[in-house]
């Protein structure tokens, strides 16, 4: 009978918290998408939440398809493809035998990423670097800016999976887009760019980084007169 009161308690209180995320998007959503938009965003977003995958970026194309005056079939077609994605960056980061299941932020991070035109398999490898899981969110962004800079997606992510092993710090992985652009401007392609930064970051990983250069030496004493 305990068992049972559990249970209804339990399902009381899933229900409770659906409830309280449909009323939440309805709320976002009051005035900036359609009534047919809104449906639908709660239902999507229902089932996201149950599935572990994050919700915002169903919000924020709606809100978006909106803003720029899509028309709502277009814009429910839109949405309905961000949950795909979604839920494909969800089950690559899963594929990659992670110790823990990816939280929200790092699946929005891969969702971003196949926006950009990486694929599940891609998303997978940048997640078995063996690198903590918020550098990897870190890394699955930049592997996304790469991909919308021109880089195709194989260099995008032997770069990024090249400077993860190298322990670089998240601020140095955020500072590769721009490195890409700066060898741009001086006449490589993207894939040329990026793959010689991906060389630096390989040879890092195995070497470490080049040493610190030490002081310069004093300046030999004067001879005495």
């Amino acid at each position: 009978m305990r068992r049972l009161g559990l249970l209804v308690l339990g399902l009381v209180a899933g229900a409770t918290t659906a409830l309280a995320a449909q009323q939440s998007i309805a709320a976002r959503l009051s005035g900036r998408a359609s009534p047919e938009i809104v449906t639908l965003v709660q239902d999507l977003g229902s089932s996201a939440a149950s599935r572990g995958l994050p919700v915002d970026p169903l919000i924020q194309k709606a809100i978006e398809g909106n803003a720029k005056g899509v028309p709502s079939e277009r814009v429910a077609t839109a949405v309905r493809l961000v949950y795909a994605q979604l839920d494909t960056a969800a089950a690559a980061l899963r594929s990659a035998g992670l110790n823990s299941p990816p939280d929200t932020v790092q699946v929005a991070a891969g969702g971003f990423a196949i926006t950009a035109g990486l694929g599940g398999r891609d998303i997978a490898e940048l997640a078995r670097t063996g690198r903590p899981a918020a550098a990897v969110t870190v890394g699955l962004r930049v592997a996304g800016t790469l991909a919308a800079l021109g880089v195709p997606p194989t260099e995008a992510v032997t770069l990024v999976s090249a400077s993860l092993r190298a322990g670089q710090a998240p601020g140095d992985l955020l500072a590769l887009p721009g490195r890409v652009q700066s060898e741009m401007a001086r006449g490589a392609t993207p894939a040329q760019a990026a793959a010689g930064l991906a060389r630096a970051a390989a040879a890092q990983a195995r070497h470490g980084p080049p040493p610190h250069p030490g002081p310069p030496p004093h300046p030999p004493a004067p001879p005495h007169p």
